[in-house]
């Protein structure tokens, strides 16, 4: 199954290069089915316990003698964000053939590629791995944005790369160290391995493992591409950038900084719980001065995705489960929103807020599509966004009031930039418009699209028990965690050569397995 979630999308990119260049309408077909069967089986593994794949050799680093597996797990955090990417994703196809015209094939084809990383970015449990997938992210996006994107395209495309690729050079070399040291590349022998070292060299590693994460989040102040890139972007691709390759920076935190640096994560999160409150500001300040109805949905983005690291960084494991219901909530909610700002900007002819308005009259099936999307964006009562950002709030509290009340300031600075959107948009003096653009009509795949994505973030809002089960540490018992951390401490990290690592893993998994199967999963 995991096998399958990471190399299907590219096998459906290859089945998209047979597909028609020049019809349209049966390249979107050709790929709403293969991008509908990759959401099934996503779903699949959400309920299937397929927790891990017997690692394949990939290749062997030279001079090191440590062989790269191919070697993929699922834990309940990857499982709802490889979810998450596959909806958005189909979403995204939906709504894309209008956009794309008759180059919608080879917008598909990227888009395939991008899913493809970002489900093996978040299955990989192999260091080198994960960071191939993770770095593999930008190559499509770019490509994507600097191909269907808009007037100042191609230096969005350009912003963005240099920012990711330069963010995560630090990484690649902390994590060449550590591999070299640990004689392997699994997440576990190098989680050993950094343990073992002098406290002041873990923090450098920390950092550098740190800011790669930090800068595909975004988190401020390295925030400098995000805006200009989402409102470039194609909005269907912006979908699937705010919706789900944003969480690649956050699952990097939660399953990599957090699992290979546990001391020094409890040293220094304050200062990162710190800067995700900044952020989660920050940028509600800037969605409110926004006049770009596509930078305004960027920086609410980057405000929620603020709150989430500072969620993460209470390191408190009560509050993890409602960080998760916070990203998948966000990950709807944004990617809808987006989808609909697309339709905004084809139906204006422009993006600028001041001049839009009386959408509502003008376009009644739209006016109820985006009205619908922004009020549930402010985190109402019966929504996923209010939930998660209660729950966040109260473990936030626990950690210091002053923080809290900031937090919750942000909270209320979302109603008031979503309540704004829906002024300008919907309501006031209808902007002036070309008789081409009087033609346009409210393209129904965007509504198909975004419904189901609204009525997720209602249903996990009433029920958000799917998504916090998984991640409900709270059901280990004292001797169950004792069992874990005895099997944990049988391993020695500088025993371990590529043989041993990968026994150790097997045996560890299925400790944890046993011991954890029935409770956490």
């Amino acid at each position: 199954m995991l096998y399958a979630l990471v190399f299907a999308p590219f096998l459906a990119a290859l089945l998209m290069v047979a597909a028609s260049g020049k019809d349209a309408r049966s390249a979107s077909r050709l790929a709403v089915i293969l991008s509908a069967i990759h959401l099934l089986a996503s779903v699949v593994l959400l309920f299937s316990g397929d927790y891990n794949t017997t690692p394949a050799g990939w290749f062997t680093i030279p001079g090191a003698g440590i062989t790269v597996t191919l070697s993929f797990a699922v834990n309940g955090f990857s499982a709802w964000m490889v979810f998450l990417a596959n909806i958005i994703t189909l979403a995204a196809l939906i709504s894309a053939r209008k956009t794309t015209g008759g180059n919608y094939r080879n917008f598909a084809i990227g888009l395939f590629a991008l899913l493809g990383a970002l489900n093996g970015t978040f299955l990989a449990s192999d260091a080198v791995l994960f960071f191939f997938f993770f770095e593999a992210l930008v190559l499509p996006a770019a490509i994507l944005i600097g191909s269907y994107g808009g007037p100042e395209r191609r230096e969005a495309a350009v912003n963005f790369a240099l920012y990711t690729l330069i963010g995560s050079a630090p990484m690649a070399v902390a994590l060449w160290y550590l591999i070299s040291i640990a004689g392997s590349s699994y997440v576990l022998p190098v989680a050993q391995a950094a343990q073992a070292l002098p406290e002041s060299t873990q923090t450098i590693l920390f950092w550098c493992f740190a800011a790669a994460f930090w800068v595909k989040t975004p988190l401020f102040p390295l925030h400098g591409w995000q805006a200009q890139t989402y409102a470039e972007a194609p909005a269907s691709l912006s979908a699937v950038l705010t919706g789900s390759m944003s969480k690649a920076g956050v699952y990097g935190f939660y399953f990599w900084v957090l699992a290979i640096f546990p001391d020094i994560a409890f040293k220094n999160g304050m200062i990162l719980l710190g800067f995700g409150v900044l952020t989660a500001v920050y940028g509600a300040f800037m969605a409110m001065r926004a006049k770009d109805i596509k930078k305004l949905l960027a920086f609410s983005s980057m405000s929620h995705l603020g709150l989430a690291i500072a969620g993460i960084f209470t390191l408190n494991v009560e509050v993890f489960p409602a960080v998760l219901v916070l990203l998948v909530g966000h990950g709807l909610s944004a990617s809808a929103l987006y989808i609909l700002a697309g339709s905004a900007e084809r139906l204006a002819g422009h993006r600028i807020l001041d001049k839009m308005g009386g959408f509502a009259s003008r376009y009644p099936v739209f006016g109820f599509f985006f009205g619908v999307a922004s009020v549930l964006a402010i985190a109402i009562p019966g929504t996923a966004g209010f939930v998660s950002e209660f729950l966040v709030l109260l473990g936030l509290w626990k950690v210091s009031w002053f923080i809290a009340l900031l937090a919750g300031l942000c909270i209320i600075l979302t109603g008031v930039y979503m309540l704004r959107l829906i002024q300008k948009v919907l309501f006031g003096e209808p902007g002036e418009i070309s008789e081409d653009q009087k033609k346009l009509r409210f393209p129904i795949a965007d509504a198909v699209a975004v419904a189901p994505l609204l009525i997720l973030l209602v249903v996990f809002g009433v029920h958000p028990h799917p998504i916090t089960n998984t991640l409900d540490y709270t059901q280990v018992t004292e001797e169950q965690q004792a069992e874990i951390e005895a099997a944990i401490a049988a391993a020695e990290p500088e025993a371990l050569s590529a043989e041993d690592s990968l026994q150790v893993k097997q045996s560890f998994e299925q400790e944890v397995k046993q011991v954890e199967a029935e409770d956490v999963r």
